[in-house]
């Protein structure tokens, strides 16, 4: 099987279906945003060793464990603001 560079980053224009190249676009970008593929290609840029990797990963996770707990903390804080606390 040959994986071309367009795989999964194909938009088709049609415009009887209603998608015009402004609309496709537009799609292409939230697919791209989707798949954080600038993320992806700017950390590709430079080589980066296994234990940086591997801190990088550490902290990505933290910080997204931390983010939800923050959430569910304020939402609720602010339900029992509202029950009049």
């Amino acid at each position: 099987m040959k994986l071309g560079p367009t795989l999964g980053r194909t938009v088709h224009v049609d415009n009887q279906r209603g998608i015009d190249v402004a609309r496709a676009f537009r799609s292409m970008e939230i697919q791209v945003a989707r798949n954080s593929v600038r993320k992806e290609f700017a950390r590709q840029k430079f080589h980066e060793r296994p234990g940086k990797k591997r801190k990088r990963l550490h902290s990505e996770r933290w910080r997204k464990r931390f983010k939800l707990g923050f959430k569910a903390t304020v939402k609720r804080v602010l339900k029992m603001k509202k029950q009049g606390w």
